[in-house]
């Protein structure tokens, strides 16, 4: 492996200490700074590597930071007190008490709500089903938006679009109880609309004349309505030449079957 000598050799200084791996008894290496990708160190240069890993990229071009010199001019036991330091300053911005999160209730479909009332027409339901709908929206976005309410606060943009969205519940839980009771109101009046049209139909029927009933004359039949069937043929001679031919084609067959 040949270092590249077209480059000057990197410090170890210049860069930052968790772009570094130090430890004793692991293998160390290095963010290369042309392409941030973590590579061995390997006699006191940079592992070859190529812009692409991948298997497909074999044939990719060199990374111009590969084979790169490097110089140790920092102290492994300082690197490790300042990556300790570092660990530590993490650990104590961390908090110790869990915040758990509220969970979001679960509000009613109002978008398939909002859809069903508004074929209905303009109502003033459906215009607040609407109205509602875009302020949950609003507070769910909010809330994935601000640290504060992610956290379990409340900011004051916050607390108004949730102030909102309750008067907004509220007038549109009114509207439709309202709603509710003018429709349960309307299928009364019609349902004693159409008992008084039966009861009135029902007294029409009543006040009717009895139909005046036809019987036949004594020792005759009723007739029976329908089509007049003929009893006898039209044609009495030609009814009887056809009876004589089919006799005669009957007695023509009649030795041949038997």
């Amino acid at each position: 492996m040949k270092p590249n000598l077209t480059r000057e050799p990197l410090k170890i200084s210049t860069l930052p200490f968790h772009h570094l791996q130090l430890r004793d008894g692991e293998r160390r290496a290095i963010v290369c700074p042309d392409c941030q990708e973590w590579h061995p160190l390997r006699r006191g240069v940079v592992w070859p590597h190529r812009l692409e890993r991948t298997e497909r990229a074999k044939n990719a071009a060199k990374c111009p930071g590969s084979a790169r010199r490097v110089v140790m001019n920092i102290d492994v036991e300082s690197w490790g007190q300042a990556m300790a330091e570092a660990s530590a300053s993490v650990v104590g911005r961390r908090s110790t008490k869990v915040v758990r999160k509220p969970k979001a209730p679960v509000a009613a479909p109002v978008g398939r709500l909002a859809a069903v009332i508004a074929s209905q027409g303009p109502t003033a339901v459906s215009r607040l089903a609407v109205v509602l709908e875009r302020s949950r929206g609003a507070v769910a976005a909010h809330r994935v938006a601000c640290a504060a309410c992610c956290s379990g606060g409340r900011c004051a943009a916050g607390g108004e679009l949730e102030r909102r969205r309750a008067e907004t519940e509220a007038t549109w839980t009114l509207a439709r109880e309202h709603q509710a009771r003018a429709e349960a109101a309307e299928d009364k009046r019609q349902r004693r609309h159409r008992e008084q049209q039966g009861r009135t139909r029902r007294a029409q029927w009543q006040n009717q004349k009895p139909p005046v009933k036809w019987e036949a004359p004594a020792g005759t039949v009723a007739p029976i309505g329908g089509v007049d069937v003929p009893l006898e043929p039209q044609d009495v001679e030609a009814h009887d030449r056809r009876q004589a031919d089919l006799g005669k084609q009957y007695g023509r067959k009649a030795p041949s079957a038997a």
